[in-house]
């Protein structure tokens, strides 16, 4: 467990990423298995603008000319405009409309059954304060600690917990450095906005990098467009067969080729809100962390209490340390097919690091 309380990750552009293959096949064989669609004989590709070309990789000829014409009303109204002024003067980013696509799309990554589902565990509040993490004076990017107030300090006297617990640190973000302040406002408003990052892009001979924030508003926007022109109405209305047909039509689909597609960008971020330290948005009563079976942060507590007065460690009577588990008393349990492969990952890595050479 890391100092911020996040499970074993990997970062993602500076801040805890769950991996993918790190995810337990219980919350993996909820998530959808995505298909590319095959999709009918679309208009000339020289044709098309841009953005036309992204939409016809996923609709038909006559669905492509339905969508496109949603697409321009959507874009030509003022009351667009008007919504988001009136989320940002909320405090939000997203519209209601917007907010209620991502909704809807988050909760069919991880749908809900006998545990909560991705809407429940807070994942649009999580992405939505990720996209807003610069409206607060210190940014929302960092977490503070080293301890958050889930556990309380230990009784060293009597070699048990105490009755004092810290203060939840972990909701005091942490200022940014100037490099790590320029990083993330090109990731979150685009390389374009932040002179210095589009003075690289520049020399590299690359194209900007579109902010999280219009990536998020673009996805959103094709979600429904796909949804209205293969179903007939918005994403958030359609039934839960017609949310995983759009769901697996959007995969593919990027708004900016410097970034993985949408699909992967939100799943991503889906897994991290779902599995984070509650203080970033999601995760919500921590009820992530009991469905996976994480005890999320343990410290300042820890797992054995040193007593001073006989100058040993106490066990939690909660958490022992020494005895067997229940649930085990008759022999180790089985491996799993994942557990499996992590325990050889784990032993060929050892190998290469004592320089066995034998895998």
């Amino acid at each position: 467990m890391s100092p911020r309380g996040f499970p074993p990750t990997v970062p993602s552009y500076g801040r805890p990423r769950i991996d993918h293959a790190a995810v337990p096949q219980s919350i993996r064989s909820r998530m959808p298995r995505l298909k590319l669609p095959v999709a009918e004989p679309a208009p000339r590709w020289s044709e098309l603008p841009p953005t036309a070309r992204q939409v016809s990789m996923l609709l038909s000829r006559r669905e492509f000319l339905k969508a496109a014409a949603v697409v321009a009303a959507v874009l030509a109204t003022p009351l667009a405009r008007v919504e988001r002024a009136w989320a940002g003067a909320r405090g939000r980013f997203f519209t209601g409309k917007e907010r209620a696509t991502l909704t809807a799309y988050v909760d069919r990554i991880i749908p809900p059954d006998a545990d909560p589902g991705a809407k429940a565990l807070g994942v649009p509040r999580y992405i939505e304060q990720l996209l807003t993490a610069f409206d607060a004076k210190v940014p929302r990017v960092f977490a503070g600690g080293p301890f958050s107030s889930r556990n309380p300090f230990p009784d060293n006297d009597h070699g048990r917990p105490s009755r004092k617990r810290p203060k939840n640190d972990f909701k005091r973000f942490l200022p940014l450095t100037r490099l790590q302040e320029l990083t993330w406002r090109a990731e979150l408003f685009g390389s374009a906005t932040v002179p210095e990052v589009a003075a690289l892009d520049t020399q590299n001979g690359g194209t900007p990098l579109m902010g999280l924030r219009d990536f998020y508003r673009a996805g959103l926007a094709m979600v429904d467009q796909v949804a209205v022109a293969r179903h007939g109405k918005p994403y958030a209305k359609l039934a839960v067969a017609d949310q995983d047909d759009v769901l697996q039509q959007m995969e593919g689909f990027a708004p900016d080729p410097r970034r993985d597609t949408f699909n992967d960008v939100v799943i991503r971020h889906t897994l991290e809100g779902c599995f984070g330290a509650p203080e970033y948005g999601g995760n919500k009563g921590t009820r992530g962390w009991k469905m996976i079976g994480l005890e999320g942060d343990s410290q300042p507590l820890g797992y054995s209490i040193f007593d001073t007065s006989a100058g040993v460690y106490r066990e939690r009577s909660d958490h022992p340390m020494t005895m067997i588990n229940p649930d085990e008393a008759s022999g180790p349990r089985p491996l799993t097919a994942d557990g499996e492969k992590i325990q050889n990952t784990i032993a060929k890595f050892a190998d290469l690091v004592s320089g066995d050479g034998s895998c």
